[in-house]
């Protein structure tokens, strides 16, 4: 099922202007611990570090077998997840 998983962050506190940051962002997002998690990230679209505003905002399309299992991957990144649907299978209903 896909999930669309939101994640916020004030733009003072963005992860990637320090190193260590960075290193997380680049581990959390690696094959091999997306494949160890049991999930496909379909797509990851963040808004930082263009966007000056307060908060910076990460948005990612996920195939996963439930919610928690994708919360289960963001970890202590806190996310708002909810389950999504593709144009084609909308307009199918439509």
């Amino acid at each position: 099922m896909l999930y669309e998983a939101t994640h916020t962050h004030p733009a003072n506190m963005c992860p990637l202007q320090t190193p260590q940051g960075r290193a997380s962002i680049k581990q959390l997002f690696s094959d091999q611990n997306i494949k160890k998690a049991g999930i496909k990230l379909q797509a990851a679209h963040f808004s930082c570090p263009k966007d000056t505003a307060a908060d910076h905002k990460g948005f990612f399309t996920v195939d996963a077998d439930s919610p928690d299992a994708v919360k289960k991957f963001f970890g202590s990144m806190a996310v708002e997840v909810r389950p999504i649907q593709t144009l084609s299978e909308l307009a199918k209903m439509l």
